[in-house]
């Protein structure tokens, strides 16, 4: 079931790279084209660069699961470059005639530009797969080119930006999807993991003949899944993300600053439901191998959870169950520990912060292995860095401050 499980995560999601053949195209000129879109307007890439700073191209279809689930980020950023980008989603499914194009545009409360790909861009293109995005640059050539679905608005952001300004004087490459670089904190753990805070949670673990590992889910009696979501120390929290197979949400965006944590309300389903189950999943899209990802399974009342008993045998899973109170796992750490690392997860060294009180401020570096640890009595200390090495950099505002309980993070500056 697991492997299964995973298997549809990644194909759902759509993963790939440009292929050798695809990567001809960065830095190459990318042919004219004219399309028209849902609303009649004429759109001609030579023209749209006339006034435009770059071009985005989509290709996509209105089957494509990862396609629909990535239009909100696109659109996302439609809204804040739209000015300075020219924007064209061009569906290469011949069904998808105009008409269909824009109820998919109105149902789903896109403004982005979209229409058919009349110009046989696809073919052109010859990718792997949909949904695939180019940036074509001011001066008519390729600048990046991912198959794939966006994970998050902040991705086509930082896609974009490098193709905009003044300083924009020759045509440049992204062979990646830039990593945010900001400096920021991160909480982590001791392991990964997912708890579900609900007080009425019981535990179901799920066994397996041959299965060394037994499946873990909640039966939880409500409408919401209350989860608290932990990085471990050797994650990169930047990269992570909390999927349950409908939505993707970047972990950063789930910190909670009051609490310190990473939190998110899951919706159950609900009575007249097709799946009383929701699959819920932590994992490093780049990095997790099968086994690396925090997995539960959150089922919305104890009367369904047969019905997930049987999904499982029909698979040929023999299913037991342990039922009893849901265990409230804590980590504890012993120290203030900082693992400063930059914007790729390698960790820096020599960066220097500082531990501060209302009365007095300890002066620490962080050693070869990127790590600071301050080991006094916990209290509210106010962290700020106040030096990197050379060929890195950081905001000279950062701040962070502690509980008074004893805590680790993810410290991140960026490398030059």
């Amino acid at each position: 079931m697991k492997k299964i499980l995973i298997a549809l995560i990644l194909l759902a999601l759509c993963l790939g790279h440009a292929s050798a053949e695809n990567s001809k195209l960065l830095g190459k000129p990318f042919p004219d084209f004219q399309a028209t879109d849902t609303q009649g307007n004429a759109f001609s890439l030579s023209e749209a660069l006339k006034d435009h700073e770059a071009a985005l191209i989509n290709i996509w279809a209105t089957w494509c699961p990862p396609c629909k689930m990535e239009f909100p980020f696109l659109n996302e950023a439609y809204e804040k470059y739209g000015d300075k980008v020219a924007f064209i989603a061009l569906s290469c499914e011949k069904s998808d005639t105009p008409e269909v194009i824009e109820a998919f545009r109105q149902a789903h409360g896109l403004t982005l530009p979209m229409g058919q790909d009349k110009a046989g861009l696809y073919q052109y293109i010859r990718p792997d797969g949909i949904p695939v995005t180019l940036i074509v640059d001011r001066f008519g050539n390729v600048g990046f080119l991912h198959i794939g679905s966006f994970m998050s608005a902040g991705e086509v952001c930082r896609v974009i930006e490098p193709f905009l300004g003044d300083a924009y004087t020759e045509t440049a490459v992204l062979t990646q999807i830039p990593k945010e670089s900001a400096t920021a904190a991160f909480p982590v753990s001791a392991v990964r993991a997912i708890h579900v805070e609900n007080e009425n949670a019981k535990s179901v673990l799920f066994r397996a003949e041959g299965v060394p590992n037994p499946i873990q889910a909640y039966v939880i009696e409500g409408d919401v899944a209350h989860l608290r979501l932990e990085a471990a120390a050797t994650d990169i929290p930047a990269d992570m993300y909390y999927y349950n197979l409908s939505q993707v949400f970047e972990l950063p965006s789930l910190l909670d600053a009051r609490r310190n944590a990473y939190v998110f309300d899951q919706p159950l389903p609900q009575a007249d439901a097709e799946t009383h189950v929701v699959y819920a999943c932590l994992m490093d899209l780049e990095r997790d191998t099968e086994d690396d990802v925090a997995e539960v399974y959150l089922i919305s009342g104890e009367q369904y959870i047969e019905e997930v008993a049987q999904g499982m045998r029909s698979l040929g899973y023999e299913i037991t169950w342990e039922f009893g109170a849901a265990p409230r796992v804590q980590t504890a750490p012993k120290a203030y520990v900082l693992h400063v690392v930059d914007q790729n997860g390698a960790p820096v060294a020599e960066a220097a912060v500082t531990f501060c009180t209302d009365t007095a401020c300890v002066f620490l570096e962080s050693d070869e292995n990127g790590d600071v640890t301050f080991t006094d009595a916990p209290d509210v200390y106010h962290i700020q860095l106040v030096e990197v090495p050379e060929g890195y950099s950081y905001d000279e505002d950062f701040e962070l401050y502690t509980d008074r309980a004893y805590g680790e993070w993810i410290l991140r500056v960026k490398k030059n």
